[in-house]
């Protein structure tokens, strides 16, 4: 007979496997918690890593942008000191000492300036007038436009300097003219030329009105050319012949080379002087001791009449400061506008 038996209800052995299965539950759980626990602190580390590499960034972007302004500053103050001579150059002081003077203290108020405003934004920025150092010139100028440009004594062909320059230095800056198109010969072999003459070539610029049109002309001859070719021309009825910069009507003309081919030191003369009528200035660097402005052909400082000279300074030597929390940054720079590079 066989013998059958029942189990009871709650016996061990079902609270064995119920008691396993809680276990398994538990470990799921716990693996659970745990992978969500590494995720976040995945997540915290990627976070933290990003903030490390923006930090970087930002500095780096922050230390660009300060060189950025220390390269500004040097631009700012060669051009802001190159106006003050500029300007005190034109006052036409009678004396040395005097155009110098005002030269050093008129820098010495855009240094205030300047300084002022950059030290609102927490940075250092100063031009040291203390290094200042000031090359001698002289400036010669016309301002009354109604005359030509024949010598104080009315010569045709003239000399404004002799040995200017020397070596790569040219001597002269900043050499305008400005002409009235109708008063201008109408042909280039006629034409009022101003000529830089060395040793053994001659640099040549014609300025003339082509056939009597709208236009006003240049044509330049380069030391090693025979010949003078038409290089730039513009339309209107005055015109602007920056002869140092390379531009006619204040636009580039690369052609216009001043002295190309000619070696310093060099004279500088008119010819056809009668041919062109309107204003010019150049600033002669004088401190040379063989550069003669010929004075003889102007009228003197606090003259009123055209064609003039006056003591001036042809350039100014300085030191800069720019310093920030990050950058800083010293230089010694030199401002001479207008001269040919």
């Amino acid at each position: 007979m066989a013998d059958v038996r029942h189990r009871l209800r709650g016996s061990r052995g079902d609270r064995d496997r119920e008691g396993g299965g809680g276990d398994r539950r538990d470990r799921g759980q716990l693996i659970l918690v745990t992978g969500l626990a590494v995720a976040v602190t995945l997540v915290a580390l990627v976070l933290l890593l990003n903030t490390v590499i923006y930090t970087q960034n930002l500095a780096t972007r922050g230390a660009e942008v300060e060189d950025d302004a220390a390269v500004s500053f040097r631009q700012e103050a060669i051009a802001g000191v190159g106006e003050v001579v500029d300007a005190e150059n034109r006052a036409e002081y009678q004396t040395r000492a005097k155009v110098e003077a005002n030269v050093t203290a008129g820098i010495e108020r855009y240094d205030s300036v300047a300084s002022r405003y950059r030290a609102e934004r927490s940075t250092i920025a100063q031009v040291d007038t203390g290094t200042l150092s000031l090359t001698e010139g002289r400036i010669l100028r016309q301002t009354n436009a109604s005359r030509n440009f024949t010598s104080a004594g009315g010569a045709n062909g003239w000399t404004l300097v002799e040995d200017a320059g020397s070596g790569t230095a040219p001597g002269v800056r900043r050499f305008r003219l400005t002409v009235n198109r109708d008063e201008l010969s109408q042909t280039k072999s006629d034409a009022f030329t101003v000529v830089a003459d060395g040793s053994s070539r001659e640099w040549r610029a014609r300025i003339y009105n082509p056939s009597g049109g709208a236009t006003v002309a240049v044509a330049v001859k380069n030391g090693s050319e025979g010949t003078a070719d038409t290089v730039c021309s513009v339309t209107a009825a005055s015109a602007t012949v920056d002869l140092t910069s390379g531009r006619l009507g204040g636009e580039r003309c690369p052609a216009l080379d001043w002295a190309k081919g000619v070696a310093a030191p060099y004279d500088v003369r008119f010819e056809r002087a009668d041919d062109a009528t309107g204003t010019y200035e150049v600033t002669v660097d004088t401190s040379a001791a063989g550069t003669a402005v010929q004075t003889g052909n102007f009228a003197g400082p606090g003259a009123g009449q055209s064609p003039r000279w006056a003591p001036a300074v042809y350039a100014a030597e300085f030191e800069i400061h720019f310093e920030t929390p990050n950058v800083a940054f010293h230089t010694t720079v030199r401002a001479a506008p207008g001269e040919p590079r």
